[in-house]
């Protein structure tokens, strides 16, 4: 198994405990916010700590949401007292705001426990192997820099909760591929939207400026910002073609094709930190973890 089929199963299991724990941040949501993104928004900020979150920060890894988004989203987080503002823009977590993070995690540590179909030693075994990967990316020489990562690390959950360990080891992983990614396309010094329209674009996942305004209503920019970040693309040769039409040029894919190539050469180097041996064993407990979610589940 390469390493990117071992990825593919790794972020299929992700995906099958992520399935048994949405309840309850669904709940939660329902219960207490709203807002789609506030949950995600607390969490964060429980990352950042000792430091504080603010919009600049939170760019660091989601440079495509406008940071007139996420003020906002800091200062509607601080009028319901879960966030203060220490100095202007920058929070730290409340009292209260720690205590609805815990809550709604303890929730979902719960339910991945109460679903974990492995025997105890299996789990810990998956666990040691995980963290041996999160901690060779953790320490792996730059590109990429480990912003989101460390970040991620910060919430690791004792080994004592086998599952819940797992879940979050699969999210630091996840984490160094969008350093990864953010390495491979910001030394071009193109654009966040631009990047992000570019991205879609090639995927065909949009056709035209209004249908990339619909689909990334949630980052919080004018139409005018993707119109803009289309005529950046034209002018470094990747689009032709009017905004009701774009299409990607040859050097557009060109361009968008290394970047993925250079995000999994970084994201893939420290790899080679799992021999033959302890990839056939990851992918077996892999495996029996996702077919025991998978049959509980039915």
């Amino acid at each position: 198994m390469d390493d990117r089929q071992l990825w593919e199963l790794i972020y299929a299991t992700w995906s099958a405990i992520v399935e048994r724990y949405d309840p309850v941040f669904d709940r939660y949501q329902e219960q207490k916010w709203q807002e789609p993104w506030s949950l995600g928004l607390l969490f964060a900020a429980l990352n950042f700590e000792p430091d504080a979150i603010s919009a600049a920060r939170l760019a660091v890894r989601g440079p495509y949401t406008s940071d007139d988004a996420y003020r906002t989203r800091l200062a509607w987080l601080a009028e319901r007292e879960c966030l203060a503002e220490a100095v202007p823009g920058e929070y730290h977590l409340t009292a209260r705001g720690r205590s609805e993070a815990d809550e709604v995690l303890q929730a979902a540590y719960q339910a991945m426990t109460q679903a974990d179909p492995l025997p105890g030693k299996e789990s810990r075994r998956l666990s040691e192997l995980l963290d041996r990967l999160v901690q060779a990316c953790m320490q792996a020489p730059p590109p990429p820099d480990t912003w989101s990562i460390d970040l991620s690390y910060r919430l690791m959950p004792s080994r004592d909760l086998p599952l819940p360990y797992i879940e979050q080891a699969i999210s630091c992983l996840n984490c160094y591929r969008d350093d990864a990614h953010l390495a491979a396309w910001r030394p071009s010094g193109i654009s966040p939207t631009a990047m992000e329209a570019l991205t879609l674009l090639w995927r065909a996942q949009a056709s035209s400026l209004s249908a990339l305004f619909e689909r990334l209503a949630n980052r919080g920019h004018a139409i005018a910002e993707y119109a803009r970040a289309l005529q950046e693309l034209r002018q470094r040769g990747y689009l032709d073609g009017p905004d009701d039409a774009p299409q990607v040029t040859a050097a557009g894919r060109e361009f968008r094709d290394q970047v993925e190539q250079d995000t999994d050469r970084y994201f893939y180097a420290p790899w080679s930190c799992l021999d033959e041996a302890a990839r056939r064993e990851l992918a077996r407990l892999l495996g029996r973890l996702q077919g025991g979610l998978r049959r509980s589940e039915s």
